[in-house]
């Protein structure tokens, strides 16, 4: 069962009423508010929000990434705030890897080739065989309650000069990749987001133990894996063979035969330089 519930679309309405909770996933709808993070965990601590349920807008004016950078959200993208159980593997560091791996499969289940960017980006290649960041996954938890802010780029990517300086990789967008693709068709955000709430809460209860088999999905999404990579992370630069994920979500690389978890850092093919993006 699924249920989406319209709420007010302006930013100056207060949350909506608390209504009966179905027995599937609920998404609630906003049009232009500042983010989804903050309305989905101002709704989860008066228990409007149950595991799985979400938010959605058309819109943010105050969007974050990671370490808090603005991110850039007008209207035509995905932009939402998924609630998550607090059992494993949501429970510790393997809660970005495994929420991609979930989001990646159920992409996948709608056509789209993606892959998982280790520990939590989405990519797809571009009609040259290049990666290009598709959709990203931040997470934050207060109090116990966990919840996972989703963009997916649909109908536009952030133009270049709104980007992080020295990014990992480019952006693309749903709707460029399919220039290449006549007939193919593409939902709104609001539909494509529905879809993908489906599949994902779909996958976690219908997957035999989800909580040891994440890992296994994970590692067949995994971008670059048996390939020579290289790993920055403040200054620091380790070169190895990726071999996939570890049980608690890091990313796991052999240098010269001694095999390594790493926790942190921005992952890059090896000799390959980091472009805007």
């Amino acid at each position: 069962m699924f249920t989406v519930c319209h709420s007010h679309p302006d930013e100056g309405s207060a949350c909506p009423s608390p209504k009966p909770h179905p027995s599937g996933p609920v998404v609630w709808r906003f049009g232009h508010i500042s983010s989804c993070l903050d309305t989905a965990m101002h709704m989860a601590a008066r228990d409007m929000l149950a595991p799985w349920d979400s938010v959605q807008c058309a819109a943010q004016t105050a969007g974050r990434g990671q370490l808090r950078r603005n991110w850039y959200s007008p209207p035509g993208n995905v932009y939402a705030a998924i609630r998550l159980p607090m059992t494993p593997p949501f429970d510790g560091s393997a809660a970005a890897p495994a929420t991609a791996c979930l989001l990646a499969e159920a992409l996948r289940l709608l056509g789209w080739p993606v892959q998982l960017k280790w520990p939590n980006d989405i990519v797809i290649e571009d009609a040259d065989g290049q990666p290009k960041k598709l959709a990203g996954i931040l997470l934050e938890e207060r109090g116990g309650i966990l919840l996972a802010g989703i963009g997916i780029n649909v109908d536009f990517s952030p133009p270049v000069e709104l980007l992080r300086a020295g990014a990992a990789m480019e952006a693309t967008c749903l709707r460029d990749q399919l220039k290449a693709e006549e007939g193919r068709y593409i939902s709104t955000a609001e539909a494509l987001w529905q879809q993908l709430v489906i599949r994902m809460h779909s996958a976690y209860i219908h997957c035999h133990s989800f909580s040891g088999q994440w890992k296994k999905h994970a590692d067949g999404f995994l971008l670059w894996r048996g390939k020579d990579v290289e790993l920055r992370d403040d200054g620091r630069i380790v070169r190895g063979w990726l071999t996939g994920l570890g049980p608690a979500g890091g990313l796991c690389l052999n240098q010269n035969g001694r095999l390594e978890e790493f926790f942190s850092g921005s992952l890059l093919r090896t000799g390959r330089a980091a472009v805007k993006g």
